[in-house]
């Protein structure tokens, strides 16, 4: 009926307009009839056309009614359903309780009771509430859209289903508790919303373990210490991991921090941060950490170290040695000596390690001897009379180091020597003929004649 009304109205609106164009009614033809009016006239789509064309040219205000009235809507309204739309969420996998760390996909389902001639496009939104929040927000920045196509026939129902990309973990979370997800759906006309899904986020704390302080017993300022811990978390988070280092009276010094992934240890090494200087030798320290994996943060018990030996400076003359023989053979005494002396004013005495080591080719940095020297003001020679090579040292060249637990002059703690020759070539201690030689003859002749008779009395019988 539309149709047919719509079409009486452009006739009526047009032949006016066709006329004054000099438009041809009737299909192109004359007019029939006698000489008076009353001539049925008759005009083609051609000429419909070309007036409506002419119409919109001339900016016809009867166009925009025309329009009007020629729209019909994409849908039947009354027979569009709006209160039986089903929705719901789900998560796989289907487990509710979850750590910041695992990884699910959100699937919305949706049923929509229209056949898809009165279909609209949906648009689906995921809102999520975190703990401590009071409202919804989107997690989808874009709509997703579900197409009038987009549906299959399930127990007879339409049914279409989306994910959300944008949420696969709460990793960014940075509290726990309940966490509410629904559905917002629209037609762009009509809005339904789902019931909440509610998950529960928890968090499993990290521990740290094997708390070390590596350090020799009583170190200086600048000896290498290294703190040193492990980190777990059974929830794979990245765990922040603060040393706060205290003076005596418990105050806090400074403090670094270190992120760390569990299941690896953290280092922090007293020279690569500066912790100590000159000034606190003779001091002692203490320690604890604090870490956190984002949601909690805890700390250790205060552990004692490092207890720092008041530091000196002492002098050290160039080592020399003196060998037991000038021919330098392997078997003999060596006097390895050192001239040293405590340059501190304020310290009449001071104890120091020295440690004496030897290295040829065949065994470098042979550790020789140690002793705890007293130094005083006064210069004293430190020496050590050692037989420490080997025959397999002989022809071979020879250094050595004298190792000191006190910084000398020159900030060391180690002073270099070398041979003034290569040890002789000599492997065996006695000439041939010399009595412990001529006595290993004799002895081999003895033997030999020993066994002479054994062997004869054998024979004879």
């Amino acid at each position: 009926m539309k149709r047919i009304l719509a079409l009486l109205l452009i006739l009526l609106l047009i032949l006016p307009m066709a006329a004054q164009c000099g438009g041809v009614l009737g299909g192109g033809g004359a007019s029939s009839g006698g000489g008076g009016g009353g001539g049925s006239r008759q005009t083609s789509i051609d000429n419909l056309l070309k007036a409506v064309k002419d119409a919109k040219s001339q900016s016809n205000p009867k166009l925009e009614e025309l329009k009007k009235l020629l729209y019909i809507e994409p849908f039947v309204t009354k027979n569009y359903d709006t209160k039986n739309f089903t929705m719901g969420l789900a998560i796989e996998p289907d487990n509710k309780t979850l750590t910041r760390n695992d990884n699910f996909r959100i699937i919305a389902t949706v049923g929509n009771p229209n056949p898809i001639e009165i279909r609209r496009v949906l648009y689906i939104d995921l809102e999520v509430m975190e703990p401590g929040e009071k409202a919804f927000r989107k997690v989808n920045s874009v709509p997703q859209m579900i197409m009038n196509g987009e549906y299959e026939v399930v127990n007879g129902k339409n049914l279409s289903s989306t994910t959300f990309p944008e949420l696969t973990s709460f990793s960014d979370l940075k509290r726990v508790g309940p966490v509410a997800l629904r559905l917002h759906v629209s037609d762009g006309k009509n809005e339904w919303q789902s019931e909440a899904l509610t998950l529960d986020i928890i968090n499993r704390q990290p521990e740290l373990t094997n708390m070390t302080l590596q350090a020799p017993e009583r170190p200086r300022f600048n000896d290498p210490i290294n703190y040193f811990v492990n980190v777990t978390d059974p929830d794979g988070d990245l765990v922040n991991v603060t040393l706060h280092l205290l003076d005596d009276k418990k105050s806090e010094l400074r403090n670094e921090t270190q992120i760390t992934m569990p299941g690896k240890g953290v280092s922090f090494a007293a020279n690569q941060y500066g912790f100590f200087d000159k000034a606190d030798s003779g001091k002692n320290f203490t320690y604890y950490y604090t870490f956190s994996d984002g949601i909690a943060v805890n700390n250790t018990s205060i552990e004692d170290g490092p207890r720092l030996r008041k530091s000196v400076t002492i002098w050290v003359d160039k080592p020399t040695v003196t060998p037991e023989d000038a021919n330098q053979y392997w078997w003999e005494s060596y006097n390895f000596s050192l001239n040293m002396k405590n340059q501190d004013p304020t310290e009449p005495s001071v104890p120091v390690t020295v440690s004496l080591f030897t290295s040829t080719p065949a065994n470098p940095h042979k550790s020789t001897g140690s002793k705890v020297v007293t130094l005083t003001n006064n210069e004293s020679t430190v020496s050590f009379d050692v037989k420490p090579f080997g025959v397999e040292d002989a022809n071979q060249t020879y250094s050595y180091i004298f190792e000191y637990s006190e910084y000398d002059q020159n900030q060391g703690s180690q002073s270099l020597g070398e041979g003034s020759k290569p040890l002789n070539a000599k492997l065996v201690r006695y000439e041939l003929i010399s009595g412990l030689g001529l006595g290993n003859i004799l002895a081999l002749l003895l033997l030999a004649f020993l066994a002479s008779i054994l062997v004869e009395r054998r024979f004879y019988r």
